[in-house]
């Protein structure tokens, strides 16, 4: 029997409601596309073996006024039913790679906390906020006592995207998890901002003195 980890979903869902599916097939994972084939070819729109995954966007599904009706209904309640289907849009890892290197290890924390909200992971996110806290408070205190080289503080950083990718994200979020890549934009204005601030602190004192 064919079935995947979307296959129930889509025997609850109407003719339209997976031709809208297959209308946007970009936004959605390879095994939802292909849960949606496996029960078109159960509803007989679709011959057994007749398409392939890639040629999911040329079919045509003849839709009925009831159907058509289901779905403005849920639309009107301002509901998707395909929501779950999509790739999620998280930031990648490359992003938390330059966040905790050049920023700190809790600016890629707070990336992969967000990631980890999307994907309703609430108890893996409490985690990693915990890591994160303990790993800053860990690092700064031998930092303190190591030589003050930026090369070392880059070795920490380092690590911690490390632990955060390699364990963290391959262990709640799946090392091959498919996703749309989010903009870095708005984190990177609000990381400068803040890191601008700290520097001002900082240098203000010093200024001030002379």
């Amino acid at each position: 029997m064919r079935e995947n980890s979307f296959t129930k979903n889509m025997r609850n869902k109407s003719n339209s409601e997976l031709e809208h599916i297959i209308e946007n097939k970009d936004k959605y994972t390879p095994e939802a596309l292909q849960a949606v084939v496996w029960e078109l070819e159960d509803r007989s729109l679709i011959e057994k073996g007749e398409i392939d995954l890639p040629e999911i966007a040329e079919i045509s599904i003849e839709k009925t006024s009831l159907q058509n009706d289901e779905l403005e209904k849920t639309t009107l309640n301002n509901k998707n039913p395909f929501e779950e289907f999509e790739q999620p849009n998280l930031y990648s890892k490359q992003a938390i790679l330059g966040f905790t290197l050049f920023f700190s290890t809790i600016f890629g924390v707070v990336l992969l906390m967000y990631n980890l909200k999307v994907m309703n992971k609430h108890k893996a996110r409490t985690q990693v906020l915990v890591f994160g806290i303990l790993y800053i408070v860990l690092s700064y205190t031998l930092l303190e006592v190591l030589p003050k080289i930026y090369f070392i503080t880059l070795i920490f950083n380092f690590i911690g995207y490390a632990i955060l990718v390699e364990y963290f994200w391959n262990k709640y979020l799946g090392k091959d998890l498919q996703y749309e890549k989010k903009s870095v934009t708005k984190p990177l204005l609000i990381s400068l901002a803040i890191t601008g601030i700290l520097f001002f602190l900082v240098l203000f004192p010093l200024l001030m003195g002379k």
